[in-house]
């Protein structure tokens, strides 16, 4: 059983960097010894961190984040970069495959969603169940629209509906929205903010995804999977209850996604 692990480890590797490499992307092999960032342990509590010669080093605990460093340290020309490899975590070795996309402009994210759905559909012979999607924006949008209390956040992320009916009474729109089936909330989002930015991109991007046949959902309790992110994010799903494959914005200008290895991945 290990050594078959192993193999399909190895063939995955093989298969999804060639893709990369094909579609431009800069391949990425760094030293799993990083001089330490705050923001490692800030965004990943258990960076396992230890010192030598009177420097602080940390074992890469998040691909995102070694090559954000990296890209920063050093002004990286490059806009695309893919990766496979370990990251520790609570002291046990994960491995890791996505990319990173620097100054991405929306149809460059769309390819690049569309190229690792078609990558595991047409690779792996595996048919996605369904797509959910968010952006913390789109909650921004009702709290300003009708001068919420800020504390609503929390509530619409707990789907603390009792509560919010409470507060805003059952006809408010935003409580509408969300006593409803989640396969109905794209209709009332875009009846009322159908013109943003945002909302222009998910329709874009739930139009390219057709094809693939599965449910497309917005949520706006569907909380982000990675704590950095701060704009748009995703989870695709196969018939299993953990994600294949994730992906955000983040730092304003970034966008990554990862695919899921074990735990219903493709290992």
């Amino acid at each position: 059983m290990k050594n078959d692990l192993i193999i399909r480890r190895l063939k995955f590797a093989q298969d999804y960097t060639q893709l990369l490499a094909d579609e431009n992307y800069q391949l990425v092999d760094m030293n799993m010894v990083e001089p330490f960032n705050i923001d490692d342990k800030r965004h990943h509590s258990s960076t396992i961190i230890f010192e030598r010669n009177e420097q602080l080093f940390s074992i890469r605990s998040d691909w995102t984040r070694s090559l954000l460093n990296y890209s920063e340290d050093y002004h990286l020309s490059q806009r695309f970069f893919g990766y496979f490899g370990p990251v520790v975590r609570n002291y046990k070795t994960f491995h890791q495959a996505g990319v990173e996309l620097y100054r991405p402009t929306d149809e460059e994210i769309l390819a690049s969603i569309d190229m690792h759905l078609s990558f595991v559909t047409e690779g792996y012979g595996e048919k996605f169940h369904s797509i959910v999607v968010n952006d913390d924006t789109l909650l921004d949008l009702y709290i300003d629209k009708y001068d919420l209390d800020s504390g609503i956040r929390n509530l619409v992320h707990e789907k603390n509906l009792s509560e919010l009916r409470k507060q805003l009474g059952q006809t408010h729109p935003l409580y509408i929205l969300l006593s409803a089936k989640v396969s109905d909330q794209m209709d009332l989002v875009n009846a009322e903010f159908g013109d943003s930015d945002i909302m222009r991109f998910i329709d874009r991007l739930k139009q390219a995804l057709e094809g693939y046949g599965m449910k497309f959902i917005l949520d706006l309790s569907f909380r982000s999977p990675q704590s950095y992110y701060n704009g748009f994010y995703f989870q695709a799903f196969l018939d299993h209850d953990y994600p294949l494959l994730s992906g955000g914005e983040y730092n304003s200008s970034a966008f990554g996604i990862a695919v899921n290895l074990s735990n219903g991945g493709l290992l």
